[in-house]
């Protein structure tokens, strides 16, 4: 029968879930005492009976509301508690939520008939997310001061371990858990940005940031036509082993053909490394060419792309390739972590086109 009577008056705290049995009606000891010290409110003396109904009272107060029934109390302190922890997560697309929440506390008076929530929520949930954003605050830090010149598999390995959680697909669904998320993830992409893609990709960096709009925009589309994007393709042996496919192919017995004459949907370029690998996914070529007297060509061309993430990667896809392994996990973490994004619409799909021009280009051969 004690056993009983103890799982009866058994109560979870609103703030962190976990179960207490004394007579403080929303708030465990501990989680008490920590609010106490987050709201910067003084302890109550210590005769001072039910000190959660004291912390109430001073909510209360503090936001010059007197002679509130205890129930609006109540409602009035998880509110104002959820406010507290949305405003110190500090991100620009809660700012809807937080005004939504502050008008819910503004209608609270003694007058008021009825509590009215704008937006539920639940105190733990919130709790949660700020201990998930603090995490993702501390790993941003490292992330910030990693040398990726000496990175090695193990760094790699633990960085997809620990930052993997901000890419939890579930979180989508709750509103709140929505910009929370959200919100840590463009962060995310944003430093990556400015990492250059974490090592000297600039094109890739180029490509990610056009994609980073902000909520209900949609990126405008992207022509590039540069010297270092014309260094890149130079220096592909993908795409140099592509050109000299087909010029064999549809410019040996002709000085000059434009390769739309015999593939209409352009040729498939599938890139194995380098800035090229994280920027074109499913990349299609078109060119021109003309035969100069000494053998060489003159290309002029585009690569076309839709820069987005639709297909998850297997790391087991490159296993045996021991050389390129760190390669390998940036980009598949990278392209997993922005098929997840895609879905909460952090990175937003729009058309790449990278032109270029290239006089006298002479066929590169390669030792294997």
């Amino acid at each position: 029968m004690e056993n009983n009577d103890n799982n009866i008056n058994e109560k979870r705290c609103l703030l962190c879930n976990k179960p207490y049995n004394y007579k403080y009606k929303m708030f465990g000891r501990g989680c008490l005492d920590n609010l106490y010290r987050l709201l910067e409110l003084s302890k109550p003396p210590k005769f001072i009976w039910n000190k959660e109904t004291y912390l109430c009272t001073q909510i209360a107060w503090r936001n010059h509301k007197f002679f509130l029934s205890k129930n609006k109390k109540y409602s009035l302190a998880q509110k104002y508690i959820a406010l507290n922890y949305l405003n110190r997560m500090n991100y620009e697309f809660l700012d809807d939520i937080k005004e939504k929440i502050t008008k819910d506390i503004n209608n609270i008076s003694v007058f008021s008939r009825n509590i009215v929530s704008t937006i539920s929520f639940e105190l733990n949930d919130i709790y949660k997310l700020f201990n998930y954003t603090q995490k993702f605050n501390e790993l941003v830090k490292e992330l910030q001061s990693i040398d990726w010149e000496d990175i090695d598999e193990k760094i790699a390995k633990n960085f997809i371990k620990n930052m993997s959680f901000i890419f939890d697909i579930t979180k989508k669904i709750d509103l709140i858990s929505y910009a929370v998320f959200y919100s840590m993830q463009y962060t995310f992409w944003q430093v990556v940005v400015i990492g250059g893609m974490l090592k000297d990709k600039k094109l890739s960096a180029r490509l990610l940031s056009n994609s980073l709009s902000l909520l209900g925009k949609k990126p405008e589309d992207l022509t590039i036509q540069d010297k270092v994007t014309d260094e890149l393709l130079m220096k592909s042996r993908v795409f140099n082993d592509k050109l000299k496919e087909l010029i064999e192919k549809y410019g040996k017995e002709t000085d000059m053909f434009d390769l739309k004459d015999y593939e209409k949907d352009g040729v498939l370029l599938k890139f194995e490394g380098g800035d090229l690998l994280y920027s074109l996914h499913k990349a299609t070529l078109f060119f021109k060419a003309i035969k100069n007297e000494d053998n060489t060509w003159n290309l002029e061309g585009e690569i076309n792309d839709t820069y987005d993430f639709t297909e998850f990667k297997d790391l087991k896809e490159y296993a045996d390739n021991k050389e390129s392994v760190l390669t390998d996990i940036l980009s598949t973490l990278l392209n997993n972590f922005g098929v997840i994004s895609s879905e909460y619409g952090v990175i937003k799909p729009y058309d790449v086109k990278i032109k270029f021009k290239f006089s006298n280009y002479k066929i590169k051969l390669y030792e294997e």
